[in-house]
């Protein structure tokens, strides 16, 4: 399965940083999921549940919004907070 790099960052820190296979989240204009070679993108999100799929298993974030990157398989996440579910 193809995999990429993945970060989840807050304002306190780092929250998770990774080798995952996808990515969902909630994006201000609806969730959406990012792959591996997924095209350069950069939007902004909405509170809300990110799912982050590894190769063994998918661990859940609650953010209270935030933006995203993605580019070159490399994927930013900057949360305004983040619980872990």
């Amino acid at each position: 399965m193809s995999t990429f790099k993945a970060k989840i960052l807050t304002p306190e820190g780092s929250v998770f940083e990774g080798i995952v296979t996808g990515v969902r989240m909630p994006g201000t204009l609806g969730s959406f999921e990012i792959k591996h070679n997924h095209a350069p993108i950069v939007s902004t999100l909405q509170s809300g549940v990110v799912a982050v799929r590894t190769e063994s298993d998918e661990r859940l974030f609650s953010i209270s919004g935030g933006m995203v990157e993605m580019a070159a398989n490399d994927l930013t996440l900057l949360a305004e907070s983040v619980v872990t579910n």
